[in-house]
Parts: structure tokens; sequence; C-alpha cells
């Protein structure tokens, strides 16, 4: 009997710590099964992307500094006011082409030998006044000369050309936002640098630094030549005490100093632009200078404008030709209507390429659609596995198909916008990363922007991949060269990406 009853304890103590140890197995299992459902739920989620295709387009997009541009000419004379005629601006061409930029040249001949006065300040801030309120931004050259006759117009002494200037300058920097870029020094034919009193290096070079020493450090300037410009930096090189007075250093002007050319394409040396492609004795000589004067372009137009007025049908500025040099040059602005003789030839050709989407337009289309930036979105790709430490990386690839380069500020933003919740999230942004420079979005070249983000911080559900790029002064919307605009989201729309728990 008592040998039953220990049995039977010692059965009972067995079965409790049996019973024990299956119930803290389940509830072990239970907490680790819980934990694992939890971590599951929470880390297991996904980001996929899906692609809208990118189809460029040839549409003649308005896009700001750069295009056509008209000319407009005014006379000041003293104590007399500009007439309403005088003061009528254009927008559009008869065609509807919308105007982006405007050639002011401003005559001060009667101002030779005295400063301007209240009347002729007043018609130059009227002028600027006008234009600041439309979308034309403007191209400023002062002149002494309409006719040729640059030393018989200009100042006998230098001192009043940099007293014009002076003056000049205060109106120039009150509207620095509307003004793409200036032209030359004042003196010369037509303030073309040629046929002038002041072209030796060191006076070139003092009105060049005094021009730039009084307008705003955002305010481009541009020489005629080339050789004009290697000109003023050997000399401040050669001779830094000369020009230290103006606090200019040569890195500072080189953000600032590029080309005009008003003969451009006219000849192998583009009408004496290339001077010593004149003096050359062989076609060849004369086409290998060229060669080198473009080829000083095609670096310098990256990052300063370039432009002006192509003259005299010839085959230097035939279709292939034309472009080529364009290109290379990065030419960003040109006369509209000078000269009419090759403006015409171009409407009548037509551009060939197989290749191209832009074959069987006419030279005149081609060009127009390339003068300046032209971006198209190529291509975007996103990388995300679930439990994947650290965030989903993607990238956007972009393509700068236009002549030049962005030389003014714009805001370029990469947004996941989710149209049910009505939230937005930035995933780029040039204003906050200095990285990303749309100025610096090379001419002919693709650029790939990477970018990333926490598919943990984000809410379950479709986000539309969009970008943006604005006009900073402005807020104006810069077109790309694609069909994928959605007006609900505000700008291009790349892709869907869905994030799923």
């Amino acid at each position: 009997m008592t040998k039953n009853k220990t049995k039977k304890s010692v059965a009972r103590r067995v079965f409790r710590i049996l019973k024990i140890f299956l119930f803290c197995t389940a509830g072990i299992l239970l907490i680790g099964g819980g934990s694992f459902l939890y971590y599951y739920k929470t880390h297991y989620i996904t980001a996929t992307l899906d692609n809208i295709q990118q189809n460029e387009i040839t549409d003649i997009l308005s896009r700001p500094d750069c295009g056509w541009y008209q000319l407009y000419s005014y006379y000041l004379q003293p104590e007399k006011e500009l007439t309403a005629d005088e003061k009528y601006i254009e927008t559009t061409d008869a065609d509807g082409y919308q105007y982006r930029l405007s050639l002011l040249e401003f005559n001060i001949k009667d101002y030779a030998a005295r400063p301007l006065d209240a009347a002729a300040k007043k018609n130059i801030e009227t002028v600027l006044q006008q234009f600041s309120n439309t979308k034309s931004k403007v191209i400023i050259r002062f002149l002494y000369d309409w006719d040729g006759q640059g030393m018989a117009n200009e100042p006998s002494q230098i001192k009043w050309i940099k007293k014009h200037m002076t003056q000049a300058a205060a109106l120039l920097n009150k509207y620095k936002d509307c003004i793409y870029t200036t032209q030359g020094i004042f003196v010369g034919s037509w303030a073309e640098m040629h046929d002038s009193k002041y072209l030796s290096d060191t006076e070139m070079t003092t009105l060049l630094l005094h021009f730039a020493s009084v307008t705003d450090s955002s305010i481009y300037l541009a020489v005629r030549t080339p050789a004009q410009y290697r000109t003023i930096f050997n000399e401040l090189e050669k001779h830094p005490k000369r020009y230290e007075k103006y606090n200019i250093s040569a890195e500072t002007l080189k953000k600032r100093l590029g080309l005009f050319n008003d003969g451009m394409l006219g000849s192998v040396s583009d009408v004496g632009t290339y001077h010593d492609a004149d003096l050359a004795a062989s076609s060849k000589e004369k086409r290998a200078i060229r060669k080198k004067e473009l080829d000083f372009q095609n670096q310098l137009a990256l990052r300063v404008p370039n432009g002006g007025e192509v003259i005299h049908d010839n085959p230097i500025n035939d279709t292939d030709s034309a472009i080529a040099s364009l290109s290379k040059m990065h030419i960003s602005y040109l006369n509209q209507m000078y000269d009419e003789e090759v403006i015409n030839k171009w409407k009548q050709s037509t551009y060939r390429n197989k290749n191209s989407l832009y074959d069987g337009f006419s030279t005149y289309d081609y060009i127009t659609a390339h003068l300046g930036a032209r971006f198209v979105l190529k291509d975007c790709s996103l990388s995300y596995e679930p439990f994947q430490e650290g965030d989903a990386t993607g990238s956007i690839t972009l393509e700068n198909v236009g002549f030049s380069n962005l030389y003014h500020t714009k805001d370029f933003t990469l947004t996941l916008i989710n149209k049910e919740t009505d939230t937005t999230h930035t995933l780029l942004s040039s204003k906050k990363d200095t990285a990303i420079n749309p100025c610096h979005w090379d001419a002919g070249t693709a650029v790939a922007l990477p970018f990333s983000f926490s598919p943990f911080s984000l809410e379950d559900g479709v986000y539309y991949l969009t970008a943006n790029l604005k006009d900073s002064a402005t807020g104006e919307q810069i077109s790309f060269a694609n069909d994928s605009y959605d007006d609900s989201l505000g700008g291009y729309c790349l892709g869907k990406i869905t994030i799923q728990r």
C-alpha cells in the first residue's frame, strides 16, 4: 500500500513537471511565433516600380532664356522721352512663336561728351520695367554708333565711357532678374568691338573690368571674339597690379564672361571673328584655325552664354555644317531677322537623319527646337527587396539634346505623390542639394540622378514618381521634351511606385 502511494505520488509529480514543460514550451512557441508574425508583418514590405514609357516630342517648347530674339533699338536724346511707338513690345511673331529673348540696343551717341541725363536714365528704366513684365528676358547692348563709324562717334575720352557704364549699371542691377546677358563694352562700330580707339590690350581690359565691377555679379558679360577673350585674361595674368583696383579675380571673371558673334557662319573665319583664319595661306590652314576656335567655344560656352547673328548665304551655313557649328559653339540665341537670306534658306531646306525624330523637318524648325537647353526624360529604375537593410535606391536619367546649357538658376525636384492621401515626399531638390545643378546638365550628354527613400516611412499605396524643372525667379514650369506631363500631378510622371506590407 505504501509502495503504491509512493508510485502514484511520483507519477503525479512527473505529470506536473511534464505539464509545466509543455505549457512553457507552448508559451515559448506562442511568443516566438507571435514575434515572428510581428516581425514579418512589420518588416516584409515591397516597393515596386511600374515605369511609364517616356516618349520624346518634337514640339517647339516655350523655354525661357533661349531661342530667336527680336531687336529693339532706342535712340536716347537729351531731355527727350521715348514715344509710345518706340516703347511698343511684341510678345509673339506672326506664326505665334513666343519670344523669350529680346536684344535692347541703347544708342547714347548724343552723350559722348557728357553724362546721361535724367531723361536718358528714365527711358532706360521704362524699357527695362516693361520687359520685366513680359516672359522675354533681355540682352543688353549700349553703343555710340549705328552707322559703322565707331571711331568718329564714340567719346574722345575713356572717362565718359566709364561714367556711362557706371550710370547704366545702376539701372541694370535693379532689373538684373530679367537680363540674360550683355554684349560688348560700349565701343566700336555697332558696339561690336572693332573700329574703335579703345581696343588696345590695356584699354579693352580696363573697360571690361570697369563694367564688371559696377554691374551685379549675376549679370553676364560678353566680348566679340575669342581672341579678345584670351587677351583680357592674358592682361590680368601679366599685369595684375594694373587692374587690382577693380578687385575682380580671373576666376570670378571666368564665371561671367562669354561671347557674342554677329558674323556667325558667314565664312570660314565667321567674317573676321577668327582673324587668324583670314591670314592663313591655305584652305586647310583656315579650316584648322576655325576648328580650333570652335573647340575653344565648345568648352567655354558650357558655362557662359554664346549667341548672335548668322550672315551671308554660303556653304558653311548649309544645313549639316550649320547644325554642327551651332551645336559645338553651344548657341542659345539668334537674331530672327538677320540675315534673312540665311534664315529663308533654312526654312526652305530639309533636315535629313533617319535616326532622328526630326528627319524631314525644315532646318529652321530643327534649329528652333535646339537653341538653348532642351531636356528629355529617358528612364528610371528602382531596387528594393523585402527584409532589405537600408533604403530603396533608384535613379532617373535625362539628356540635354539642345545646343547649349542653362546659365541662370533653375530648380529641379523629384517627388513621390500619393493622390489618394494627397501627400507628397520630396526625393531630390536642387534647392537643398548643391550637387544637383541643372546648369551642369551639359549639352549633348545624359545625366543620371540617384535617389533613395525608406519604404517603412511611407503608407501602403501607389505613389507617382514626378519630375519638375522650374525657373527660380518666376516659378514658371520649364517643359521637358516628353509627352508624360500630368496636369493632376503638376509635373512629368516617370512611373508608379507601389508600397505594400
